[in-house]
């Protein structure tokens, strides 16, 4: 095979991948039919616009399953307006026995309009992080920059109160460059399934 094929089904498998059982790709979500998604990897900056564009493509999505690679998000801005749409899209969200989900990828999973925890499924909470050794923790509780998570949690949760006990659960569990696994009496006491 001459080497300028080779360098193009290189970069079209890097720009369109779909993994092996997969119909379709948008950023982190992979489409398994017309009703399901499997998401995998970390949630990017336009998290939000691959969630649109999949919406447009196949409207009928009715869950997503997260898979052993979910490490989380470097955009809470965009995640957290992907999350209010898999919300308002009545979307259900699924953790199987071999799903892990962290930080902000916990995030889109409690966005499920309703919510399935398999045993054995790992839960991964910290505190978010400026970067350079600044915690979200370290912040007075009055300070502004908590505001966003407040407002996503108390909308998320069923029970708003349980929502904001979570959001400091989560600065307190670990610190931004650490992660903290929830046991199962901790994700029974913050109502994570519904199902």
């Amino acid at each position: 095979m001459n080497k300028s094929l080779l360098l193009s089904i290189v970069i079209l498998c890097t720009f369109t991948s779909c993994k092996k059982g997969f119909i379709d790709r948008y950023g982190p979500f992979y489409i398994s039919s017309d009703t399901t998604v499997f998401y995998e990897g970390t949630s990017w900056g336009r998290i939000d616009i691959n969630f649109d564009k999949m919406i447009e493509d196949y409207p009928n999505i009715q869950s997503i399953t997260f898979s052993s690679h979910c490490p989380g998000s470097n955009n809470d801005e965009a995640l957290y307006r992907a999350a209010n749409k898999v919300r308002n899209q009545g979307i259900k969200t699924i953790l199987t026995s071999e799903s892990k989900v962290e930080s902000g990828a916990v995030d889109l999973f409690i966005s499920g309009a309703s919510r399935t925890i398999d045993d054995g499924a790992k839960i991964g909470v910290h505190s978010w992080s400026y970067g350079g050794g600044t915690d979200g923790v370290d912040l007075p509780e009055d300070h502004e920059d908590h505001q966003m998570y407040l407002d996503f949690y108390s909308e998320m949760f069923e029970n708003e109160e349980l929502g904001i006990e979570f959001y400091w659960f989560t600065l307190e569990s670990a610190s931004g460059d650490d992660i903290h696994y929830m046991s199962n009496e901790e994700i029974e006491h913050f109502e994570l399934a519904t199902d």
